[in-house]
């Protein structure tokens, strides 16, 4: 048992309950996995309300488990690993063959294409994170920012033709039309250097300055997700396209700033 501690970087001379902590982040990333394959076959059984729900829950849960690896100081190159193998499959793969087996099936090779493009920016954006994760001097208020569109923030945005359609915004055929340049670009971004807020500062500085509003603002959004969940989606996706150049204009004038 002790060579299994070491290769997935725990000590063989610690307690019982030393270990179930540090393997807790582990198994939050295996949940989130879990979901994310159930939602492919969710989608493989023509579920996509389901689908949308899983991939959005395994986003909840990618977003907990580094939370909890640093609160519980058990953060670990294993994790890290196991972390983006989770995340290439829930989204990269799941979103890309939901949205084939959505509508764009009857599309042939060229959404067949757009969805593998996808997928494989999905891949290397995770690639250049754990790259970039281990690169040292990085100046502090970068970590306000991503480089380049989080793989979950991806996944959600890949995913608003559904919303869109399923809200009764766009015909079956426009939504097909616009997942078929969208999830392209959505792959560009992924791969791209364009700054993006991280979502973890960005909330640590609206509950620090605008506790109230941070707080109507969730109600308002669990509400609408309970009442109106295709529309609220959709309009929370638009409204991460438009945070996409204000995030471009505050880093370049930060960056401007210090040099």
């Amino acid at each position: 048992m002790n060579h299994v501690y070491h290769f997935i970087g725990l000590s063989d001379e610690r307690g019982l309950a030393a270990h179930l902590k540090a393997a807790l982040p582990n198994a939050i990333t295996l949940l989130a996995l879990f979901f994310g394959l159930t939602g492919l076959t969710y989608a493989a059984a023509g579920n996509f309300s389901a689908t949308v729900a899983c991939v959005l829950i395994a986003a909840l849960l990618d977003g907990c488990d580094g939370r909890v690896a640093r609160a519980t100081g058990s953060a670990s190159k294993f994790g890290a690993e196991l972390d983006s193998l989770a995340d290439v499959i829930c989204f990269g793969a799941v979103p890309a063959y939901a949205l084939y087996a959505w509508a764009l099936a009857s599309e042939g090779s060229v959404a067949w294409i757009a969805c593998l493009v996808f997928a494989g920016g999905s891949a290397v954006r995770l690639a250049r994170f754990n790259v970039a994760a281990q690169l040292p001097n990085r100046a502090a208020w970068m970590s306000n920012y991503f480089t380049g569109m989080p793989t979950p923030a991806a996944a959600f945005m890949a995913l608003l033709p559904i919303y869109l359609q399923s809200a009764d915004w766009l015909s079956n055929s426009a939504a097909q039309a616009f997942a078929l340049w969208f999830l392209p670009v959505l792959a560009l971004l992924m791969v791209s250097t364009w700054p993006t807020y991280a979502a973890k500062s960005m909330s640590r500085k609206a509950l620090r300055l605008l506790f109230v509003p941070s707080m109507v603002m969730a109600g308002l959004v669990v509400y609408g997700l309970f009442t109106l969940p295709w529309m609220t989606l959709a309009i929370l996706a638009m409204l991460y396209l438009a945070s996409l150049p204000i995030s471009l204009w505050t880093y370049r004038k930060r960056q401007a700033r210090i040099a």
